[in-house]
């Protein structure tokens, strides 16, 4: 078991239930964030929080200062530069492990598309480090329907193709990446991350919608149009969205969850039983 953890991107959907999860099975867990302030509020003083950014080398030497894991969750344009320098900064006899999310479609016939070519060049880097690693692979998170309804309104955004996707809770994703630092068989493993059903995003998004947020107005849009709105509307969120459902249109989720499911537990929560939870904390 590792006693001092960092986590790079500890406030993000896929961040914030791995340092719960972290902290719940005693790990010493330190996070970094550009806004202390904001990290605080959401883990109170449960975790040590250094204020700076993942990508600043020197800020990363100082945070790596007594820590034997590293889980790195960051976007795109963030994740790169940090594997880079953590694997710099530290020796395969300093760092017991590192733990880093890429995606379950993280493929080299999708390397085409920007956010995969990223996370394969991370993977790579990870590989030829020396530094012991487990490669979590998720599917899309529950959590990121929300995103969607916005105001009196909600958004769907119909692909040519909508595949089905196995989303999981970011919960049972926390629980996951918790459990292999306590099992050192998920060293050297790329481990991917289903839950239980599979459903496409509209239907999801339907689903969501009729559940909990009822009363406000669905607005349906195509993938062209959906670009054509964010294009005259600067609205940069919407515009990576519409890249990601045009990315699926040609691609499928891939990968097989077995291997992770009999080494950290499978994920089990539905997504009805998601809902439910979003409604009682409403």
């Amino acid at each position: 078991m590792s006693n001092r953890v960092l986590v790079l991107g500890a406030t993000g959907t896929l961040g914030k239930p791995v340092v719960r999860s972290l902290a719940e099975r005693g790990h010493a867990v330190c996070v970094t964030a550009r806004s202390a302030e904001k990290a605080r509020q959401i883990f109170g003083d449960t975790v040590e929080v250094l204020q700076g950014d993942s990508t600043d080398r020197e800020h990363l030497r100082k945070a790596l200062v007594g820590c034997e894991a590293v889980h790195v969750s960051l976007p795109t344009e963030a994740e790169l530069i940090a594997v880079r320098h953590v694997i710099d900064l530290t020796s395969s006899e300093g760092l017991q492990r590192i733990s880093y999310v890429s995606g379950t479609s993280a493929r080299e016939e999708n390397r085409w598309f920007e956010i995969i070519d990223v996370k394969l060049k991370a993977e790579a880097l990870l590989r030829s480090s020396g530094i012991p690693c487990t490669i979590f692979c998720p599917t899309w998170v529950m959590e990121v329907l929300p995103n969607f309804f916005k105001g009196d309104r909600a958004v769907v955004i119909v692909g040519k193709n909508p595949p089905g996707f196995h989303f999981f809770a970011a919960a049972d994703f926390g629980r996951m990446v918790a459990n292999s630092y306590a099992d050192g068989r998920a060293l050297g493993r790329r481990l991917f991350i289903h839950g239980p059903e599979s459903i496409t995003l509209p239907q999801a998004l339907r689903t969501y919608h009729a559940a909990c947020h009822p009363q406000l107005k669905v607005t349906q849009l195509k993938l062209f149009q959906a670009r054509l709105v964010a294009k005259i509307t600067r609205q940069k969120r919407m515009e990576s969205v519409t890249r990601l459902i045009a990315y699926f249109d040609k691609t499928e989720e891939g990968g097989d969850p077995s291997e992770a499911d009999s080494l950290l537990g499978a994920p089990s929560t539905t997504l009805g039983e998601w809902m439910r939870i979003q409604k009682r904390q409403s």
